[in-house]
C-alpha cells in the first residue's frame, strides 16, 4: 500500500539526524545478539552509518511489515476507542506550487477528506508539529492516525481542496529507529560505563506525538492515565491488547527470527535486548525483576517543555537489591529505551544534556500532573507552525 508514497531512509535523514542509517546499514557495527553492552560499547561507538541500496531494501521490508502490523492493530481493536491504537506517521508534501503553510492544509484536508465518515471507533486524526519546511523541498509533519485514512487516500486516488496531486503526497509510519535521535544509544551505553557519581538516573527526553497533547487536551485522557499506559506497555500489564505488546510491536525481533530477512548487527542486538528482558519472566509466577524492581519502582516521567516528556530511571542501586547482576540491570535499562521507541506516544528521543540525578519525589513510577502553566508552551498546531522546525 505505501510502496509508492513513503520516505527512503535518506529522505528521513535529510530532516532529522537519527538513528535509522546506522540500523539498517549492514556496515553500521554494534553488538552481537548475545553480547552484553558492556563488553561490546566499543563496537556500538566505531559504527559508521552508510546507507545502501541494501539497506533501503531492507527499511522497505520494515515499512511493510510496519503497515501490516498497524492494520492488525486497528482489525483488532475496531470499535475500541483509545490513543493507544493511533499510531505516529510523517506526512511530506512537496508540492513546487504551494507555500509550507498550505502544504500542511493541503495535507489536512486529504486526511480530513478521508477520515469522513469518522473512523469505525469515533477517533479523529492529529497532526502536529512541524518536522521540516523546506520551499523548494518538502514541507513534512508528525500524525497520529489510523490506516485508513491513508488507505482512503491511495484507494480512491483522493485529491486535497488546494487540487495538489498525490504525485506531492508522502506519508510514511514512524519507526524505532527513525525516533531514536543519532548518537543517543552510543551516549546512554556511554553513561553506563562512566557514569557521574554525583547523578542517579538515565534520562531522556521523549517528545511525544500529535495524540498525547491532543487527548489531553479535549479532556479525553488525562496525561497521568497516558503516562500509566507507557508503564503498562513496558511491563506487558494486560491492559495493552496483546497485538500491541512490546514483543510484537518489535520488528528487529521478528525479522532475527525470520530466515528470509538478513538483518544487521545492530538489529540483532535491539532484538536480544528485548528478548533478554522478557524472556526472564518466571513463566510459574509471572515476575520479572526488570519489571518488577526496576521499571515499576524506579521509572519516573515529568511533564516537560512543549510536548516533552522528561524520562528518569533511577540506576544508582545495588544490583544485588534488585537481583540482577550489572549486566543484566544496564540490559533492562535499554529495554526501556526500546520500549519507549516503540510506543505510539513517541516521537523522538534522546539524552538530556547533561546527567541529572533522579527526581525527589515518590514513589516511582509516577507522571506530574500539568499545571496551568503548562498551558503556556503546549504543543503547537502544525498548521500555526510553518519555520523550520528544530530537529533536536
Amino acid at each position: 500500500m505505501a510502496e509508492n508514497h513513503g520516505l527512503t531512509i535518506s529522505d528521513f535523514d535529510g530532516m532529522i539526524a537519527s538513528e535509522l542509517p546506522i540500523t539498517y546499514s549492514a556496515d553500521g557495527a554494534g553488538p552481537g545478539k548475545n553480547d552484553s553492552i558492556n563488553t561490546a560499547g566499543d563496537a556500538v561507538q566505531s559504527a559508521t552509518s552508510a546507507v545502501d541500496e541494501d539497506a533501503e531494501n531492507l527499511f522497505d521490508i520494515a515499512t511493510a511489515r510496519k503497515w501490516t502490523f498497524n492494520k492488525n492493530v486497528d482489525a483488532s481493536t475496531s470499535g475500541v476507542a483509545s490513543p493507544t491504537h493511533l499510531y505516529p506517521y510523517v506526512a511530506c508534501s512537496s508540492d513546487p506550487f504551494l507555500s509550507g503553510y498550505k502544504r500542511i492544509q493541503a495535507m489536512d484536508s486529504l486526511l480530513s477528506t478521508a477520515s469522513t465518515p469518522p473512523l469505525g471507533s469515533g477517533e479523529t486524526y492529529f497532526i502536529g508539529t512541524t518536522i521540516v519546511n523546506e520551499l523548494k523541498a518538502r514541507t513534512c509533519i508528525f500524525v497520529s492516525s489510523h490506516v485508513d485514512p491513508y488507505k482512503t487516500i491511495i484507494e480512491n486516488e483522493l485529491v486535497a481542496a488546494d487540487d495538489n496531486s498525490l504525485d506531492y503526497f508522502e506519508y510514511q509510519p514512524l519507526m524505532f529507529a527513525m525516533k531514536i535521535v543519532a548518537g543517543t544509544t552510543d551516549e546512554l551505553l556511554r553513561r553506563m560505563e562512566q557514569p557521574d557519581p554525583d547523578q542517579d538516573a538515565m534520562s531522556l527526553y521523549a517528545s511525544t506525538c500529535p495524540v498525547y497533547s491532543n487527548y489531553a487536551k479535549l479532556g479525553l485522557r488525562t496525561r497521568a492515565q497516558m503516562g500509566q499506559d507507557m508503564l503498562d506497555f513496558l511491563v506487558g500489564s494486560d491492559s495493552i491488547d496483546s497485538v500491541q505488546s512490546l514483543y510484537n510491536s518489535s520488528f528487529y525481533v521478528e525479522a532475527e527470527q525470520d530466515a528470509s530477512i538478513d538483518s544487521t548487527v545492530r538489529m540483532d542486538w535491539w532484538a536480544g535486548i528485548i528478548n533478554t528482558v522478557t524472556e526472564a519472566t518466571d513463566p510459574t509466577t509471572g515476575t520479572n525483576v526488570c519489571f518488577d524492581a526496576v521499571i515499576s519502582q524506579r521509572l519516573q516521567l515529568e511533564q516537560g517543555y512543549r510536548n516533552r516528556l522528561r524520562v528518569f530511571v533511577e540506576n544508582d542501586v545495588d544490583a544485588n537489591d534488585v537481583r540482577l547482576t550489572k549486566e543484566e540491570f544496564q540490559d533492562c535499562l535499554m529495554y526501556v529505551v526500546a520500549g519507549l521507541a516503540l510506543h505510539p506516544y513517541v516521537c523522538q528521543m534522546e539524552p538530556e544534556f547533561f546527567s541529572v540525578p533522579f527526581p525527589e519525589t515518590s514513589p516511582a513510577p509516577t507522571i506530574a500532573a500539568p499545571t496551568a502553566d503548562f498551558d503556556w508552551f503546549e504543543d503547537f498546531d502544525a498548521l500555526s507552525e510553518t519555520s523550520s522546525a528544530p530537529t533536536w
